[in-house]
């Protein structure tokens, strides 16, 4: 199957701040290609994978240069498209000694926001597809009702609808919608994944557990929280656990770290699966997910082992 990724694709401005010698003094920052649905579709097209981005682009020099690294990677861009009014969105990216990040963004009318339901074209929803988007899909009011009006289309084609929630407050008119917003966009979808900080940070430490089964109740399939190295927590009908991350891995810089496993896992699944009707049978078999999960977290780990987004991401050779 086809993984249609969903949503932004931006540049990355990524600071050398946290290596060695660095201050505020000689700190710089360096171009990199970036933007969640954009670096799964990297990750899934990197590990030979099918994947194609649904988006737009500034019609500028950042806008140009996606659009060249993209198919230079071998995503298709047949729904890739140049905004006529909005710019390529900036995310100026610091990292500390650990490599974790901190992240400003400069988005006012952003190219990636530029999506009406005129954008949703036939070709779409011509055959099944694994749909990967972010919760920055469901952060404006435009976006908001494109979203809307295409998830029915996408179940109606026997796509598998799949949300990170990749919780960007940032990117909302009103953070305060986030928490009713994204649970009403979870609920919808056949498989969602998390951060155990994005849920303590939409629905706090008391519901967070309450608000996963809610979604399992509401139809959703499988459940995934992520924890840094802490183990990968899923859930689903058939079963719960844990799966351990890789040990001694070094991060120096975790930007793509959440993209690089989402990638990971859809491209196995989309290995193994044709049609949305046949993911309840794919998760009954237990081996199957443990397997998913295993190379996911390879990818995770490689990504943070590596510096930028696309330029992370692992290929299957890099995995084996």
């Amino acid at each position: 199957m086809q993984v249609l990724c969903m949503g932004e694709a931006l540049i990355d401005m990524l600071s050398n701040r946290g290596q060695p010698g660095i201050d505020d003094n000689n700190e710089s920052f360096r171009k990199f290609a970036g933007g969640a649905p954009a670096n799964v579709a990297v990750a899934i097209a990197k590990l030979g994978g099918n994947s194609a981005l649904l988006g737009k682009l500034g019609n500028d020099q950042f806008g140009h240069y996606l659009m060249k690294t993209l198919s230079s990677f071998g995503v298709a861009t047949t729904f890739t498209a140049y905004s006529e009014t909005g710019k390529t969105a900036l995310a100026f990216v610091g990292l500390d000694s650990d490599g974790e990040r901190s992240f400003e963004f400069y988005i006012d009318n952003a190219a990636h926001t530029d999506l009406h339901p005129e954008d949703l074209v036939p070709a779409l929803f011509d055959a099944p597809r694994i749909v990967s988007f972010c919760s920055g899909s469901v952060c404006l009011p435009g976006l908001r009702a494109v979203t809307a009006e295409a998830i029915p289309k996408f179940k109606a084609a026997g796509s598998v609808l799949t949300l990170d929630i990749n919780l960007r407050p940032a990117f909302w008119d009103d953070p305060a919608l986030a928490p009713t917003t994204i649970d009403d966009i979870a609920s919808q979808v056949d498989i969602i994944k998390a951060s155990k900080e994005e849920m303590l940070e939409l629905y706090g430490e008391a519901e967070a557990d309450v608000k996963v089964a809610h979604w399992l109740s509401q139809g959703v399939s499988l459940v995934l929280i992520t924890n840094g190295a802490a183990p990968i927590a899923y859930y689903s009908n058939e079963a719960t656990g844990s799966f351990a991350s890789p040990k001694d891995v070094k991060a120096v810089d975790t930007t793509a770290a959440g993209d690089a496993f989402v990638g990971g896992f859809l491209f196995q699944l989309a290995a193994q699966i044709n049609h949305r009707n046949e993911l309840t049978n794919w998760l009954a078999n237990q081996n199957e997910l443990l397997r998913a999960l295993r190379f996911a977290s390879a990818c995770g780990a490689h990504a943070v082992s590596h510096y930028g987004a696309f330029d992370a991401l692992p290929t299957a050779k890099d995995i084996q």
